[in-house]
């Protein structure tokens, strides 16, 4: 049924929380497969998602949402399920937030518009009477927030896709947290594992292992043993998955959590009180590095440049313990941290997506390389000294991690340096 508006309070989700009365709303993840592509016909194998098979989705998804009561959700944009789950969610009245991969551009060209002069396989099958940007354009302007989680992307987008999926599930994961309300994830599945890794299937295992509620629509479910062969091991090129011939010299890569740090008001100090900077705060560092390995929550890779500090983590819950074990190194009496004429603190901000691992040619260990490396550095900046600064999307890949040791402050937008943009940032608190 739908509602009206009778609260709204600013939130970690970026918009509103709706609530009517005394009725507490459901916050509802979506995942669902795209619309197929042209060349996802018989005999080669059975179709997943036809044109079809809209009208009874929609259906499904409608019926669903009022059962449940939907007042929030999140969930990305691609054509096919995702776009109807938004068009019926808008239409209760409801707050929805769409995460993007990659640069909304690019997005839709991947996901749904693919350049006219591509192979005509390999273009999306439209819905009767309108195209899937005709659709996607309806309500690009009346959902809640859009946030997108980079610029660029690699040729193979799996890793984008599967952080995507993790960081809406921990923004609706948050705002359950904080407001007290249910959560679940709805899904118009097949069933079956997908074409390429970050789709559909991951986020339904992901929210499956955090105990998090599903509920399956069967609409898009093989309706026979052959069908069901079929769907199993669709031919490379034709669904979500890059045709991996022509990614052989690409390396994979794995979202991480990225942190750097430095020492405010650093430039000021006397050259000859250098020689004791090193001793009183790289000494200590180091100690901290290798307790954190001995501990199990050492850094992949490291590096220092003066008062730089730069560490690459393969969890955000490791990467929380080692910027707090940071922090409080400047309260020790460990950290020399009083110099004539000046007070040092460290700013330490944190981020995460996808990066590239690549074996270093230089010296013998890897080395991470991406676009979400430089948008870390962007954030330590504008943190304030003292503080652990992290973006949105490392507090909720957090809280699709299941960590429960830490709590982040919603900050706002945050202006970064170097014609960064903006970012909504958070504290770490712990």
């Amino acid at each position: 049924m739908p509602f009206t508006r009778s609260r709204e309070t600013a939130r970690e989700s970026g918009g509103d929380i709706l609530a009517q009365g005394d009725i507490m709303a459901s916050i509802v993840i979506f995942t669902g497969h795209m619309m197929d592509k042209a060349g996802r016909v018989p005999p080669a194998y059975v179709p997943r998602f036809p044109p079809e098979k809209e009208r009874e989705s929609i259906g499904a998804i409608a019926a669903a949402l009022d059962e449940m009561d939907a007042r929030v959700g999140y969930s990305s944009a691609a054509c096919g399920a995702d776009i109807l789950f938004i068009e019926q969610m808008l239409a209760r009245g409801a707050e929805v937030h769409i995460v993007l991969p990659y640069a909304e551009e690019q997005f839709i060209l991947d996901c749904i518009e693919v350049p006219a002069n591509s192979d005509p396989a390999q273009h999306f099958q439209q819905p009767p009477g309108s195209t899937w940007m005709q659709r996607y354009a309806g309500i690009r302007g009346r959902v809640s927030s859009v946030l997108t989680l980079g610029d660029k992307r690699p040729r193979d987008n799996s890793s984008a896709s599967d952080c995507c999926n993790r960081v809406f599930l921990g923004m609706g994961m948050m705002l359950a947290r904080d407001e007290g309300l249910p959560i679940s994830l709805l899904t118009l599945w097949d069933g079956w594992s997908g074409d390429a890794p970050g789709g559909t299937r991951s986020l339904v295992r992901l929210a499956d292992s955090l105990g998090i509620p599903i509920r399956y629509l069967p609409q898009l479910r093989p309706r026979n043993v052959e069908d069901i062969l079929l769907a199993a091991s669709p031919p490379p090129g034709i669904g979500a998955a890059p045709h991996r011939a022509a990614l052989d010299r690409e390396p994979p890569q794995q979202v991480c959590a990225v942190l750097f740090a430095d020492v405010a008001q650093f430039s000021r100090l006397d050259e000859t009180a250098l020689p004791d900077f090193v001793t009183g705060y790289l000494q200590p560092l180091a100690g901290i590095i290798q307790a954190a390995r001995h501990g199990g929550y050492g850094p992949l890779d490291f590096n220092t440049w003066g008062d730089g500090l730069f560490c690459v983590f393969d969890s955000m819950l490791k990467a929380c313990r080692f910027a707090v074990g940071l922090r409080r190194l400047t309260a020790s009496s460990d950290w020399i941290h009083e110099t004539p004429g000046e007070s040092l603190s460290l700013r330490i901000a944190l981020h995460a997506g996808p990066v590239y691992r690549i074996p270093d040619p230089v010296f013998p260990k890897d080395t991470f390389v991406g676009t979400n490396i430089s948008l870390a550095a962007r954030i330590e900046p504008v943190a304030e000294p003292g503080q652990i600064y992290c973006s949105q999307a490392f507090a909720a890949l957090a809280a699709a991690e299941g960590v429960r040791d830490f709590d982040f402050e919603r900050l706002g937008e945050r202006t970064l340096p170097k014609d960064a943009g903006t970012l909504v940032l958070y504290r770490l608190v712990g």
